[in-house]
C-alpha cells in the first residue's frame, strides 16, 4: 500500500472582499499550491457561528420547530437554531434562541460539539448545545419575517425520522450526531 502525504498549508497570496449581504460576506481568496506553485482563487462565504439547540423535554421530547425556507419552497423540521454573535459562548447564545424560537426554558445549556457547515466554501461552524427539562414558559419571541411552529418528537422516534428525510437540515442532522453518539457513549460508559 502506498503511502500518501498529507494535504499541507497553501499560502494565502491575497484576499478582497466580492460582496456583503444580509448575514454574510463573500471572499475572494487567492493561495498558492504547495504541491506546483500554482495561484488558484477561491470564494469563501464568510458567516458568523451558530448554534443549534437540542431541547429535551422531561418526556423525553425533543423541541423542534417547522418553518417556511424560502430556497427549498418547503417546510422543514429543524432544532431552534441562530447565529451567535462575535465572542459570544454557545451556552450563551442557545439560551435565548430557544426561547425566541419555542418559548421554552430549561437546565443550562451544555455543550456537546461542533460541526464545519460546509468547509469547502463556508467558514461557518455550528454549535451544539443540550437544554434539559425544558418546559413552555411562555410565548415565542420571534424576529421580523420569521414564523415558527413549535412541533416535540419523541427522541425514540428521531432517528427514524432522519433517516427517512423529514428532518433534513445539515444542522440539525450534524447536532442530533454529537447528541445520540454522547448519549450512546454514556450508556456504554
Amino acid at each position: 500500500m502506498v503511502k500518501e502525504r498529507r494535504p499541507r498549508p497553501w499560502q494565502v497570496m491575497r484576499e478582497e472582499q466580492k460582496g456583503e449581504f444580509d448575514i454574510f460576506t463573500v471572499r475572494s481568496m487567492h493561495a498558492r499550491s504547495p504541491e506546483d506553485g500554482s495561484v488558484h482563487e477561491f470564494n469563501v462565504a464568510c458567516a458568523p457561528d451558530g448554534v443549534a439547540v437540542i431541547a429535551v423535554t422531561p418526556g423525553d421530547q425533543l423541541v423542534m420547530v417547522e418553518q417556511w425556507r424560502h430556497p427549498l419552497q418547503r417546510v422543514t423540521l429543524e432544532l431552534p437554531a441562530g447565529t451567535m454573535d462575535e465572542g459570544e459562548r454557545p451556552e450563551d447564545a442557545g439560551t435565548p434562541e430557544l426561547r425566541e424560537e419555542t418559548g421554552y426554558e430549561g437546565s443550562e445549556p451544555e455543550w456537546i460539539g461542533a460541526a464545519a457547515l460546509n468547509p469547502s466554501w463556508q467558514n461557518t461552524r455550528v454549535h451544539a448545545v443540550v437544554v434539559r427539562g425544558v418546559r413552555r414558559a411562555g410565548e415565542k419571541e420571534l424576529d421580523e419575517g420569521e414564523e415558527t411552529g413549535v412541533r416535540c418528537v419523541p427522541v425514540a422516534d428521531v432517528k427514524r425520522m432522519v433517516a427517512g428525510g423529514e428532518i433534513d437540515s445539515a444542522t440539525t442532522v450534524a447536532a442530533l450526531a454529537a447528541f445520540f453518539w454522547r448519549r450512546e457513549a454514556e450508556l456504554d460508559g
